[in-house]
């Protein structure tokens, strides 16, 4: 916010009232009135304009620095909480169905995400399937997990790499609709899109498929 001298800035204002000439407002009396000093004081007159000005500059300076201040106010900042190495797992009975850690956890207070930043997530299925990213976010509702910033999927000896991935913990399903190359011991495939049915085990690239095979 601006740094105002309010005592200076109000006495310049008064400073450049006082210049007024006042006596022009004498024409305007009744004619029995003009040029009687005892009745007309000048300074009487003076002294009260310059306290009518003064107050309305002090309520109109008062005013523009209270909407500056307000202005500067507008979006409050969140309230979190952040915590270091993040462990989570997700059981079903007695069997851990995904385990999944992060470097950093960041909890915005009043909201059910948690923002993870250097995230890992290992699906406890045959065979095992891992993904890790700069950054997610993991629903605490319903349990899904969103995977960002330089994702890897690592089955096996193939590997995914995309843009951004999406856990949906309850039909344990793995989607994308970003490019998405994967390569192996001698294959890189490319393509838009990709859904992987860890039940089922059925991974597939949705379109724009390119394949190199190396002998």
């Amino acid at each position: 916010m601006p740094d105002f001298n309010m005592n200076r800035l109000i006495q310049s204002a008064f400073s450049s009232c006082i210049n007024f000439n006042f006596k022009p407002l004498a024409f305007f009396l009744p004619d029995t009135l003009q040029g009687t000093g005892r009745v007309i004081d000048y300074g009487m007159i003076k002294g009260r304009f310059v306290w009518i000005i003064s107050a309305a500059l002090v309520i109109g300076i008062l005013f523009i620095l209270n909407y500056n201040e307000s202005s500067l106010n507008i979006f409050p900042s969140y309230k979190t909480s952040s915590m270091k190495n993040l462990y989570l797992k997700h059981r079903e009975g007695n069997e851990i169905k995904w385990e999944l850690s992060s470097v950093t956890a960041i909890l915005p207070l009043g909201k059910r995400e948690i923002f993870l930043e250097s995230l890992k997530l290992k699906i406890n299925q045959t065979p095992e399937i891992y993904l890790s990213s700069g950054s997610g976010i993991y629903d605490m509702d319903d349990g899904n997990v969103t995977l960002k910033e330089s994702v890897t999927l690592n089955i096996k000896d193939t590997t995914f790499v995309t843009d951004t991935l999406e856990w949906n913990s309850a039909d344990e399903l793995i989607t994308t609709e970003d490019r998405v190359k994967v390569s192996g011991g001698n294959f890189l495939i490319q393509g838009t899109g990709l859904t992987a049915k860890v039940k089922q085990q059925q991974v597939r690239i949705m379109k724009d498929v390119e394949a190199t095979f190396y002998h």
